[in-house]
């Protein structure tokens, strides 16, 4: 059923928003994972670092192609996503990690080592503008949550492709 984007506007209520802004960082963060993953041509492995403490992360795979170990890699904000809204997508600021850097359990982001392997990946210009960002008032709305949503389901997606994974 179509229906006119006033319409949609209408249901822009903290229910919908929730659920489309936690399916939003589903993919989001699957796409960021994904992206610090690179195949080793001579090997065949899948192999990322941690942005923080610079581990070597290898990818396992069950033999469908789907992600065996998953749940030890991260999505890791520099910016904290609960305090600085506005870049809790940002994806420079989002980066591969281990559990151990970002567990609450563990070293809680590791900013101490995130921060001058996060200069060397984006830079001291890009590091600046996060830093504007960052206190600048963010709220998104329902359209652009799920215009946000397709666009990172189709970049995990063809990240998924690119290491030979099912998602």
């Amino acid at each position: 059923m179509l229906i006119t984007s006033k319409e949609y506007k209408k249901i822009n209520n903290a229910k919908e928003l929730k659920k489309s802004k936690s399916n939003l960082k589903k993919w989001f963060n699957l796409f960021i994972r994904l992206r610090g993953f690179n195949k080793v041509k001579s090997t065949g492995t899948i192999e990322g670092k941690c942005i923080a403490c610079g581990k070597k992360l290898i990818l396992e795979k069950f033999s469908d192609g789907s992600v065996m170990n998953g749940r030890n890699f991260h999505a890791s904000h520099f910016y904290d996503a609960d305090k600085y809204a506005g870049l809790e997508f940002y994806e420079d600021n989002v980066w591969l990690s281990c559990n151990r850097c970002n567990s609450p359990n563990g070293l809680h982001g590791n900013k101490t080592e995130y921060l001058p392997n996060l200069l060397k990946e984006i830079g001291g210009e890009r590091f600046g503008k996060m830093g504007i960002l960052a206190h600048q008032i963010y709220k998104a709305d329902i359209l652009t949550i799920d215009r946000m949503v397709f666009e990172y389901r189709d970049k995990a997606k063809a990240e998924a492709v690119r290491l030979g994974l099912k998602v």
